[in-house]
């Protein structure tokens, strides 16, 4: 009888407590420890974004802990309370092999506007699961249709993987712009933080290869130059909020080297860092929105004043009391934000 309770035990702990401690190891080493400063907490006024804050896991040991991250986020359940008419899931080739889509479409009937979405999470984390919420709220509010992009992620893929992916999912969305019932003929590109320098980037490609035409650009806090330390010559923001803020400098720098690993020769390249081209004329119509308290704050600020310099069209602003990554949080800058990219999309 020993013998069978001791039988019965080990399967209990090998089927299900051994899994359930490997999730839990994984989940703790993906959030990490919650660190923030008091000060920094006491100065935001809006609830939503100091929970956020207390909430957020620093971002500083991303080299070390990448992979807990993004099983972490292929974990995170879909937004279904945000509801729209549909969701598909598909995979398309691309230059590095088979790149998921997912398909988002409104429970309006079509045509729409078709807007390709490049996610966040410094070339190195993200997927659809992570901005699921955030495409949902995009086909919600806009009534567009949305097809984000999966890109390969560095240090496996480093650059320009990510880029081919995206520019391979552009030319996709071109030719199956019937089957997805677009309503004109060009497409939208958007993304938050590092998916809104692929966006960017993708729009000067599509620029340079004469297509496909694209008739706006939705870059949310955007990532536009180079994340190394240097940077904060250019842009006070970079020191301003180093630390305490959710996105850390150190974050950015280590996000860099990993994204271009045996390519940090091209870091002032336009497909790196599309502020550093030397013609934006002719470029997409632009959304670009910062946040108060981000260190990417100034070279998204001054990505759009090189476009207006360009003489592209920009609808550009800075959300007050806000962190990098606020689009994650229900809060009134979040709720702002799809409004004005709604009213953008109306303008001619």
């Amino acid at each position: 009888m020993k013998n069978v309770f001791k039988w019965v035990f080990i399967l209990v702990f090998s089927v299900i407590l051994l899994p359930l401690l490997v999730v839990f190891f994984i989940y703790k080493k993906a959030v990490g420890k919650r660190e923030y400063d008091p000060s920094v907490l006491e100065n935001l006024k809006d609830e939503a974004t100091q929970n956020y804050l207390k909430n957020t896991a620093p971002l500083s040991d991303v080299d070390s802990r990448y992979k807990y991250i993004r099983l972490k986020e292929k974990a995170t359940p879909s937004a279904k309370n945000i509801e729209i008419g549909a969701t598909e899931d598909k995979k398309i080739d691309g230059p590095g092999g088979k790149i998921p889509l997912r398909i988002y479409t409104p429970k309006e009937e079509g045509p729409y506007e078709i807007i390709l979405y490049f996610h966040g999470g410094g070339f190195v984390t993200g997927g659809l699961q992570s901005h699921d919420g955030i495409a949902r709220k995009l086909v919600q509010t806009t009534g567009a249709r949305v097809v984000a992009v999966d890109y390969r992620l560095a240090p496996e893929n480093p650059f320009p993987a990510a880029i081919e992916d995206a520019y391979a999912a552009l030319l996709w969305a071109n030719a199956h712009k019937t089957s997805l019932r677009n309503k004109g003929t060009s497409l939208i590109v958007a993304g938050d933080s590092t998916g809104g320098n692929i966006a960017a980037v993708i729009a000067q490609m599509a620029k340079a290869k004469n297509g496909p035409e694209i008739s706006k650009q939705i870059l949310l806090y955007p990532a536009t130059d180079i994340f190394s330390r240097d940077a904060s010559v250019l842009y006070p923001s970079m020191d301003q909020f180093a630390e305490g803020y959710v996105l850390t400098k150190e974050s950015l720098d280590k996000y860099f080297k990993l994204y271009l690993k045996n390519a940090s020769d091209r870091k002032y390249d336009p497909l790196v860092a599309p502020i550093r081209s030397k013609d934006l004329s002719g470029l997409p119509k632009a959304f670009i929105v910062t946040a108060e308290l981000d260190p990417l704050r100034d070279q998204g600020e001054a990505y759009a004043k090189k476009l207006k310099d360009a003489s592209v069209p920009v609808f550009a602003k800075r959300l007050d009391n806000t962190l990098h990554g606020f689009l994650k949080t229900e809060s009134k800058a979040t709720d702002e934000t799809y409004e004005l990219i709604s009213e953008f999309l109306e303008e001619k």
